[in-house]
C-alpha cells in the first residue's frame, strides 16, 4: 500500500471523478483537474434515477451502492429518496410472471397495481401488470456531486476546474505525473475518469473498447402534481424509465443510442423522443397526459458505452505502472459511483473491495476496438 504523502491526481471532475476523489482523499494527496467545470458535462444532466435492483450487476455492487446512498443522505445537500419501481408488463408477457417473477421483483396484476398505487397510473389497459421491486430510489445528480466535492475537499482534496490536462508523463514503464496548461503535475497515481474521451486520451499507451453514448429526457409538469407515494417506472417495450421530482413532475427517459461524431451532432432531444413522451409514455401516469413540458435535456457532449454494458475500472497490465482508468460506466455512471470510487480505491491501495471487482477488467475483452453495437440493458 502506499503512503499518506502520495499524489493522486485524478482528470475529470464528473461524479465518478469526484466518487474517487473522496474515496482516497482521507489518505493521500488528492488533486481533481477538469477543462471544463465540477459536474458540468453528462453528470449535470443524469437523470438520478437509481435502479440497482433491476440492473444487470453482479452480486454486491448493488447492496454496497445503496448502503452508500443511505448513509450519505441529509448530508451536505444531498437527499436520496427511496420509492419503489414498477416495470409494467404487457399483457402478452403477463403469464410468465404469474407463479415466478424474476428475481428481487414481485408481479402485480393490474388491478393490484392499481390497488397499491391508486393515484399514481393512467390508462394501464394494455398491460398486464406489473413487477414491483424495492432498493430503489432517485436523487439529485447535480446536489449529489456538490456532496461529494464537499466531502472530497474536507478530507483534503484539491478539485479545480478549467485546468486541462494535455497529457500523461511516464519514464520507464511508470506514471510520473501529469502535463496541464499551466504546466506538470507530478503524481504516484493517475485515474483518468474522462468518459468517452479517455480511449483517445490514451490511445498511446492503452486501447480502450469504448464508444460515446447518448440518451435524452423530458421533465414534464402533470396538471396536478403526482401524488408522494408515486413509484419510479419503466416500459420495456418503448424502453423508456420515469421517476417524479420532488416538485412533483415526472422525468422521462431513454433513447439510448451511439454516437460516431458526438461533438459534431447538433445536441437536443431527438423529436421521435418527444413524441413517445408525450403520446405513449404521459397516458399511462395519473395526469400527466395533456401536461407541459418543462425541461429538455441530453448529455451535453455524450455518455460511454462499452461492448458488455459495463463499465472498465482497471489498472491494465498493458498501461503504465501508476495508471488507472474508469470508463464505459453505459449511462449507469451516477447509479454506479460509489462502487466505481471504491473500486478505485480498491486498485491505489491494494486493499480488497467489498464486492466483486473482476468484471471490471480491461482483460474480459479480446477485441479492443470501438466498433461495436450498443449494447441495451433492456435486452
Amino acid at each position: 500500500m502506499s503512503t499518506s504523502a502520495d499524489r493522486v491526481v485524478v482528470v475529470g471532475a464528473g461524479v465518478s471523478g469526484l466518487a474517487v476523489a473522496r474515496e482516497l482523499a482521507p489518505d493521500y494527496d488528492v488533486v481533481v483537474l477538469d477543462k471544463g467545470g465540477v459536474a458540468a458535462d453528462t453528470s449535470s444532466r443524469a437523470s438520478g434515477m437509481i435502479s440497482l435492483s433491476l440492473e444487470p450487476f453482479p452480486d454486491g455492487w448493488a447492496t454496497f451502492a445503496l448502503d452508500q446512498f443511505r448513509e450519505l443522505d441529509g448530508r451536505g445537500v444531498f437527499s436520496f429518496t427511496e420509492r419503489e419501481t414498477v416495470r409494467l408488463v404487457p399483457k402478452e408477457d403477463a403469464e410468465k410472471y404469474t407463479d415466478e417473477a424474476p428475481t428481487g421483483g414481485e408481479f402485480l396484476t393490474r388491478n393490484e397495481l392499481l390497488n397499491q398505487f391508486p393515484d399514481s397510473f393512467g390508462d394501464l389497459s394494455a398491460y398486464g401488470g406489473g413487477l414491483v421491486y424495492d432498493g430503489t430510489g432517485y436523487l439529485d445528480a447535480l446536489d449529489y456531486a456538490m456532496t461529494l466535492k464537499w466531502q472530497a475537499e474536507k478530507a483534503g482534496a484539491g478539485i479545480f476546474r478549467d485546468h486541462e490536462v494535455t497529457g500523461l508523463r511516464v519514464d520507464d514503464g511508470t506514471v510520473t505525473g501529469v502535463d496541464t496548461e499551466y504546466g506538470p503535475i507530478d503524481a504516484d497515481h493517475v485515474v483518468y475518469a474522462t468518459g468517452w474521451k479517455t480511449r483517445e486520451l490514451l490511445a498511446e499507451y492503452v486501447e480502450l473498447p469504448v464508444r460515446p453514448l447518448r440518451w435524452n429526457a423530458l421533465v414534464v409538469e402533470p396538471e396536478s402534481p403526482l401524488p408522494d407515494d408515486c413509484p419510479l417506472g419503466s416500459e420495456p417495450t418503448m424502453r423508456v424509465y420515469w421517476r417524479p421530482t420532488r416538485r412533483g413532475d415526472v422525468l422521462v427517459g431513454g433513447n439510448e443510442h451511439l454516437l460516431s461524431d458526438p461533438e459534431g451532432t447538433p445536441m437536443g432531444v431527438q423529436s421521435s423522443f418527444r413524441e413517445t413522451v408525450l403520446e405513449d409514455v404521459a397516458p399511462l401516469l395519473n395526469g400527466v397526459d395533456g401536461g407541459t413540458v418543462r425541461r429538455e435535456d441530453c448529455c451535453p457532449t455524450a455518455d460511454c458505452a462499452s461492448p458488455d454494458g459495463l463499465p472498465i475500472i482497471d489498472a491494465p497490465d498493458e498501461a503504465p505502472d501508476g495508471l488507472v482508468v474508469v470508463t464505459g460506466l453505459h449511462g449507469r455512471g451516477v447509479m454506479l459511483s460509489p462502487v466505481t470510487g471504491r473500486a478505485v480505491r480498491s486498485l491505489v491501495t491494494g486493499e480488497k473491495a467489498p464486492f466483486p471487482t473482476s468484471g471490471f477488467e480491461l482483460a474480459r475483452f479480446e477485441d479492443r476496438s470501438a466498433d461495436f453495437e450498443y449494447r441495451s440493458h433492456w435486452d
